[in-house]
């Protein structure tokens, strides 16, 4: 009986594709009631663990497509390091916030763009009501 590759060429065309999948689109930590500068502060608390995340994730990586893959998983491996860290690195970082009760919110093109035209002030307000769960409709009728 003839031993087939496929499905394991299958399982690593899938993960090369997931690691070249487009970037995440701008998101920002939710939690209700919190403020830009909380859900900021946050933030920077929980940046210590996005190197190790990040390192993890490749790690993990190279590990499943040697086994998966031989050379080539490890090849796929390489040439996509830099995404498989960033989201490692991503990932490791929503934890954190998980545990103080944020999710990530990703926004859509619509609070993109009033972000990106707003003044200073604006945008500070528009962040404040975006973190606290509000949404771009209700920010603009209370204006």
């Amino acid at each position: 009986m003839k031993k087939t590759l496929l499905p394991g060429a299958v399982l690593l065309s899938a993960l090369t594709l997931f690691a070249c999948a487009a970037a995440d689109r701008p998101s920002i930590p939710s939690k209700p009631g919190e403020s830009f500068l909380e859900a900021k502060s946050a933030v920077q608390g929980c940046s210590g663990v996005a190197a190790q995340g990040g390192s993890n994730a490749v790690g993990i990586n190279y590990v499943g497509n040697v086994l998966v893959g031989g050379l080539i998983g490890v090849a796929g491996t390489a040439m996509n390091e830099d995404s498989i860290r960033a989201r490692g690195e991503a990932n490791a970082v929503d934890r954190c916030l998980k545990k103080q009760g944020y999710t990530r919110r990703d926004l859509s093109d619509a609070e993109v763009a009033a972000l990106n035209r707003s003044t200073a002030g604006q945008r500070q307000a528009l962040l404040d009501h975006l973190v606290g769960g509000g949404r771009l409709a209700d920010f603009r009728a209370a204006q």
